[in-house]
């Protein structure tokens, strides 16, 4: 085999470990969304190695006491929603420093309705690859945006226009189901007017 064409495929294996690498990463990145929202504290401490460290701004230390911390205050919250976008990554051997923005919804019920916190930002890591799997060993929040909004909960609209399957958490949650989701088939009746549950809660909003 002539040296150019072993030099082209050290480059093409080379550029392949770094696709499947970065794969893993985000996949370890969505795995961290998917946690945080459904409150799934071992999940939560997969995305990290057990020396690892987190600084959220209102917790900085060990990355494992930082699950133990934050699982319990979400679970506090009527729901919460993350969205990752913009993930770059810079490779360093067995290391990537990782930027990714967040968008994150926590919505907060009160006698008043629901208040959603709107904050975004920016996840600041380092991951790091040990025995070929890839986990946080450094995370640092930057955040970037806030805003309050009040709101109303279309699933108190009492009627058959939002039957979709709920957002529960943990192991219940039916975004585990896979590809058991193939049993679920409900027969539902097509609604007659789909806003009208939204009018009606929109009309007593602006007569509360």
């Amino acid at each position: 085999m002539s040296e150019a064409i072993e030099a082209r495929l050290a480059a093409l294996e080379s550029e392949l470990r770094e696709l499947r690498d970065r794969e893993a990463i985000r996949e370890g990145i969505h795995r961290y969304c998917q946690a945080v929202d459904r409150c799934d504290l071992e999940m939560l401490k997969s995305c990290y190695w057990p020396d690892g460290y987190d600084d959220h701004g209102f917790f900085a230390g060990n990355a494992h006491e930082f699950a133990d911390y934050v699982i319990p205050c979400l679970q506090e919250v009527d729901s919460s929603m993350h969205s990752i976008t913009n993930t770059r990554f810079k490779f360093d051997g067995d290391r990537c420093a990782c930027t990714s923005q967040w968008h994150v919804v926590h919505r907060l019920a009160h006698e008043g309705g629901f208040t959603d916190f709107w904050h975004q930002g920016r996840y600041l890591d380092v991951w790091e690859k040990r025995e070929s799997e890839w986990k946080l060993l450094h995370r640092v929040i930057a955040s970037d945006l806030d805003r309050w909004i009040h709101t109303l909960d279309i699933r108190s609209g009492g009627d058959s226009a939002n039957q979709a399957l709920s957002g529960c958490r943990g192991k219940d949650d039916p975004g585990n189901l896979w590809f058991d989701l193939l049993d679920h088939q409900p027969r539902r009746p097509a609604v007659d007017n789909l806003w009208t549950a939204f009018h009606r809660l929109s009309e007593a909003d602006r007569n509360g």
